[in-house]
């Protein structure tokens, strides 16, 4: 019938029988009218009512209206008492057809919803189980039998704990049958349930119940997902984001995040931001234009182009800004900031840090500056010192006699070559007149410019009379006083173009000055003892120290200096025998030259003399006169100190020198004679003997001239950027063609070391010195290793042996310029002394530093850093393109 109704030729069918039905009742029953004529009003709305249950409320009309026709045609014979029936006929036919449409449009709707049910259970990844009211499982999809393993004939009909954890199964059943009686919908997350082989499964559950059609309970769906995977996601996750909280939290640091290209909306910044800016993570992201803000209005600029430039690309931000702290600090910050994308490249987030690097800048400026000054109290030293090296040449020379005027002259050839181009030396006379003494000038040749004349100048005289020094730029004049006395002037002048005169120079000129007027009126003092004795207490102002013993030998006069000198306070000493209170008294006598006549000239001694702070030597000389004998003395331990450095070097250098020559001048010789023949390999081994030996003597002068460069300042270093490890590597090949047998050359050359910005050559000087060195100290043989690697931005090299080794107290000194162990300790191991100092001075200058260690096994290791960056005061290495040189 269904298929019948929905087709148009059924309906016509449909309507062509219940039309004759309609004519067949009406005219076999119109006869019956007069009997019974309702019994046919009956049939007729009967077939309308069947009519549009079966073909739907039209065809329930139109029969409908056909069989009113026929009745009021056939039995009600016409009559107008049958038209209040025709409403009646017409409603009947239209409302079964209405409501056979309804409950066709239902029955379909239910079968659609039980095929689409179907097809959600078997096509679902998910479990979807329909159970019925008593809690048994009557529906099993395709996601539920992968999930729980069991096949639809191995759960129909059986309970729903089957499903169920052991421990809860009955409970949980029970629980949900109650639940589908009551209708009510059930929702639970990270239920455990069993599978078929009784692992057990985390899943998220939903059971909602069907009901019929008065609305009760007939039984559930119920709908499991697994999220086992799921939860071990959220557990790795939360411990990520714990671990990420707590490193940024406790990083000294500020880390943020924000969206890509939105920095003022920030999604994230660690606490860390308040002890650095004084605003704590809430205002930061609270305020979106605060970082902007905060930015130093110089910087703020630059900064967000950056930012902006650096979000458009991939690579990351780095940069260094100011900004401004709540409290008004300006804070330096280094920021570094990286791009986080997908897998498609897409930007997600922004992630930086933030860095105060202030006190490191200000550490980086401090250092700098430290470096410039350290560089200028260097060379200031080395001027001091090469001033004062000039007044003490000058002090030998006045102490070396008292021929006063031949002293002056010869102080003044001096100071002309150290100072100035002239040197004028006016004293007064004994009437008080100014006589021009000394007008010296550099050699050879007289200097330009014009000549000072014989007389002294009128400014001169000036100074003389006032006792106050004068300075211009090309002329000093400094007045000789003594025990505030004037004796005379000294006059430096400059004809040079581009020499001027300073500050410095003139405090030099003022202990020169000094100097001259203390050496003078000394000499004039020892000439007042000839001629008055009790004049010896002018000796006290005397910067020498000047005792008087008189004939007996008795001290009777002991001045401040000689106290300071000896050690020996005048108390002691005074009205004593010179051979009880001064220690060695009598085998000093026999040696201090004594001027027994004014016209002598003797040269002053210098000798030792043992005081309570040890050795000194003094430079000492007497004048005898009718009362007794003068005797004058200055303190020359420190100038003894270095001649002697000197000439150990001088004694080391000569034998260092003297024993290749001597090879040298052997073989040669031996190639020279004519009275026996000599093989190849004789003459090649002889010329090579000389080869070995002229290099041997070029590496000694070598080291001569270097260590004087150094100490005059005169070496100029280099800068280019080189691979560390390739030059040890190299210096490690050369040294194994020299290495004498038994001597074993290891390589520690890893290719991680950054390149060094330094020079070249002075480093593989440094490298070449101390393998020598090793070498020379390693006589027994043994293992030498020579290596580099990173260290704190610098390249740490190192050679280390199992030689000799060098005494715990003897490294602070092993540096020192002519020092050398003791050659009966080091088994007469040889050398100038210059060698270690050379590479000292030169890792100093490139900005490093280089130190000694002893080692367990025995031997010694040497240690110097070079650092990566450029080294303040180093000049560049010109290319060909830069000199412009094809």
């Amino acid at each position: 019938m269904i298929q019948l109704s929905s087709s148009r030729a059924g309906i016509g069918a449909v309507l062509v029988l219940a039309g004759a039905l309609q004519a067949l009742a009406s005219v076999l029953l119109g006869s019956w009218h007069n009997g019974d004529p309702g019994l046919a009003a009956a049939l007729g709305i009967l077939i309308a009512v069947l009519a549009g249950a079966i073909a739907g409320w039209r065809v329930g009309f139109a029969v409908a209206a056909v069989g009113w026709a026929f009745h009021f045609v056939f039995v009600a014979d016409d009559s107008l008492r049958a038209l209040p029936g025709l409403p009646a006929w017409l409603s009947a036919g239209v409302a079964a057809g209405w409501l056979a449409a309804r409950l066709h449009a239902s029955s379909r709707e239910r079968v659609l919803l039980a095929h689409e049910l179907a097809a959600v259970r078997d096509s679902a990844s998910d479990a979807v189980v329909r159970i019925d009211a008593d809690g048994s499982i009557v529906g099993w999809g395709a996601g539920a039998a992968a999930m729980y393993g069991y096949s639809i004939d191995e759960v129909e009909g059986r309970p729903l704990f089957l499903l169920m954890r052991e421990d809860a199964a009955e409970g949980d059943a029970q629980d949900a049958v109650e639940a589908i009686r009551r209708g009510e919908r059930i929702e639970r997350v990270n239920e455990v349930h069993r599978t078929k082989d009784g692992a057990e499964l985390a899943v998220s559950l939903s059971m909602t119940p069907l009901l019929d059609e008065l609305g009760t309970p007939v039984g559930a769906v119920l709908v499991a997902a697994d999220v086992g995977e799921q939860v071990r996601v959220r557990e790795r996750l939360d411990e990520v984001e714990a671990k990420y909280r707590s490193l940024t939290k406790n990083l000294p640091v500020v880390t943020y995040v924000y969206p890509p290209g939105e920095r003022a909306a920030g999604l994230d910044i660690s606490p860390q931001v308040e002890a650095l800016l004084g605003y704590s993570a809430r205002e930061w992201l609270a305020e979106p234009g605060l970082f902007a803000r905060l930015l130093h209005p110089e910087d703020r600029e630059r900064v967000l182009d950056e930012i902006s430039l650096a979000g458009e690309s991939t690579e990351p931000l780095r940069a260094e800004y100011r900004m401004l702290a709540r409290d008004g600090r300006v804070v330096l910050v280094h920021d570094e900031a990286v791009t986080v994308r997908n897998g498609r490249g897409r930007p997600l987030y922004v992630q930086g840090y933030l860095l105060d690097v202030s006190e490191r800048r200000r550490a980086q400026e401090e250092k700098e500056h430290l470096r410039a000054g350290e560089r200028a109290a260097v060379v200031e030293m080395r001027d001091k010192q090469r001033r004062l090296d000039f007044l003490a040449k000058a002090a030998t020379a006045f102490a070396s006699s008292l021929d006063v005027n031949t002293t002056l002259r010869r102080v003044a050839q001096l100071a002309a070559r150290e100072l100035a181009d002239w040197i004028l030396v006016d004293v007064l006379d004994e009437d008080g007149d100014a006589v021009r003494l000394v007008a010296a000038h550099t050699a050879p040749g007289a200097p330009p410019g014009p000549h000072p004349g014989s007389e002294p100048e009128p400014e001169v005289l000036a100074v003389i009379r006032s006792g106050e020094h004068e300075l211009s730029q090309s002329r000093i004049c400094v007045p000789l006083v003594a025990r505030t006395r004037a004796l005379g002037a000294i006059t430096v002048v400059s004809t040079t173009p581009g020499r001027t005169y300073g500050t410095d120079d003139l405090a030099l000129v003022e202990g020169l000055a000094t100097t001259a007027a203390l050496a003078i009126d000394v000499a004039r003092l020892y000439r007042e003892v000839d001629e008055r004795a009790d004049a010896a207490r002018v000796l006290a102002y005397v910067a020498d120290g000047v005792f008087l013993l008189d004939k007996a030998g008795i001290v009777q006069l002991w001045n401040p200096a000689a106290e300071v000198i000896m050690g020996l306070q005048a108390p002691a000493v005074l009205a004593h025998p010179a051979t009880d209170a001064i220690p060695g008294w009598e085998a000093l006598a026999e040696r201090i030259p004594v001027r027994r006549a004014p016209d002598d000239s003797v040269p002053a001694a210098t000798l030792p003399v043992e005081t309570e702070r040890g050795e000194r030597w003094i430079s000492i000389s007497g004048v005898e006169f009718f009362g007794g004998t003068v005797y004058a003395f200055r303190d020359l331990t420190e100038d003894r100190r270095l001649e002697e450095l000197k000439a150990d070097f001088l004694s080391t250098a000569s034998h260092e020198l003297r024993t290749p020559l001597a090879a040298v001048y052997g073989a040669a010789q031996t190639l020279r004679r004519h009275d026996f023949a000599l093989d190849e390999a004789g003459r090649d081994r002889f010329i090579s003997m000389i080869v070995d030996e002229s290099e041997r003597l070029g590496r000694i002068v070598n080291e001569i001239l270097l260590a004087n460069q150094l100490e005059l300042g005169r070496v100029d270093l280099a800068t280019e950027t080189f691979d560390p490890a390739e030059l040890v590597e190299r210096v490690a090949d050369a040294a194994r063609i020299h290495a004498p047998p038994g001597i074993e050359l290891e390589l520690d050359a890893p290719d991680l070391v950054p390149p060094v910005a330094a020079d070249r050559d002075k480093v593989q000087q440094i490298l070449t010195n101390l393998v020598e060195n090793a070498i020379k100290y390693s006589p027994d043989g043994g293992r030498i290793e020579l290596g580099v690697e990173p260290a704190d931005r610098a390249a740490r090299f190192r050679v280390c042996d199992e030689g000799l080794g060098v005494p715990t107290e003897e490294q602070a000194r092993i540096f020192d310029k002519f020092y050398r162990l003791d050659p009966e300790m080091m088994r007469g191991v040889g050398g100038t002394g210059l060698g270690l100092y050379i590479c000292s001075e030169l890792v100093e200058r490139m900005g490093g530093q280089i130190w000694i260690e002893s080692r367990e096994t025995g031997g010694s290791a040497f240690f110097f850093e070079i650092p990566y960056g450029e080294v303040p005061g180093s000049r560049p290495v010109q290319t060909a393109r830069q000199t412009g040189d094809a």
